[in-house]
């Protein structure tokens, strides 16, 4: 793919085309290969059945940059809803030049565990070249057990 350089003023169309693309190629080269974004997320432990807050966050290589990003809820456990499936760029809770956080939450309707998925899409840029980048994530959900 090739290089988008800032000024082209195609910030949102990349979201778009990205969303659209097939995933298969970067899934299968895993978060470890070089130009790779490192992702988390993490859901708290509760008690009973309630709100989860969940926290994501995003870190890229030194002397890469964020332009933007967002997470998309891939799959929840069946005693979970997502309140919401994506949570944009002006959502996220610490937009530093290398590190991007997030913060949403789960409602559960029952006890139980089971593993949330979703994925961190970012704008990584380097050198003035930006180019679209994202992380699989999985975090356990534990809901009064």
């Amino acid at each position: 793919m090739p290089a988008i350089r800032m000024g082209d003023g195609v910030m949102q169309k990349l979201f778009v085309a990205l969303a659209c693309t097939a995933t298969n190629a970067d899934a299968a080269r895993g978060q470890e290969d070089a130009g790779m974004p490192r992702a988390e997320m993490r859901c708290e432990r509760v008690d009973g059945p309630g709100r989860v807050r969940c926290e994501v966050e995003a870190r890229v290589a030194q002397g890469e940059s964020i332009a933007g990003g967002d997470v998309v809820i891939v799959r929840t456990p069946s005693f979970v809803t997502a309140l919401r499936g994506r949570i944009g760029p002006h959502d996220a809770t610490t937009r530093e030049t290398d590190i991007w956080r997030w913060a949403f939450a789960l409602a559960a309707r029952e006890r139980g565990s089971g593993e949330v998925e979703a994925r961190v899409r970012l704008i990584v840029c380097h050198a003035g070249a930006c180019l679209p980048r994202q992380a699989p994530m999985t975090a356990r959900v534990v809901v009064g057990e």
